[in-house]
């Protein structure tokens, strides 16, 4: 796996690796990390994956994100009280 380079988001750190068969997508916020593969035949290279990840998209990995935080908050609090 290599860096195929960096894309820039005011909120989500993004990084896309290839691969022999896809390119790789980890999408980081706080933390938590979402992941996500794609045929390379599906997209062209690195301006390929930037247009893949769309505004829509983004608003989806938004929510997915607070959902995800909600419940990793709820488990440190119901097993690590304070």
């Amino acid at each position: 796996m290599r860096i195929l380079g960096t894309i820039p988001h005011p909120t989500f750190k993004i990084v896309a690796y290839t691969l022999e068969r896809y390119f790789y997508i980890e999408i980081e916020a706080g933390p938590m990390k979402q992941c996500y593969k794609l045929h390379k035949e599906q997209v062209d290279g690195l301006e390929g994956v930037k247009k893949w990840l769309d505004e829509d998209f983004l608003a989806h990995l938004q929510h997915t994100f607070e959902t995800m935080y909600k419940s990793h908050q709820a488990s440190v609090n119901r097993n690590f009280p304070k």
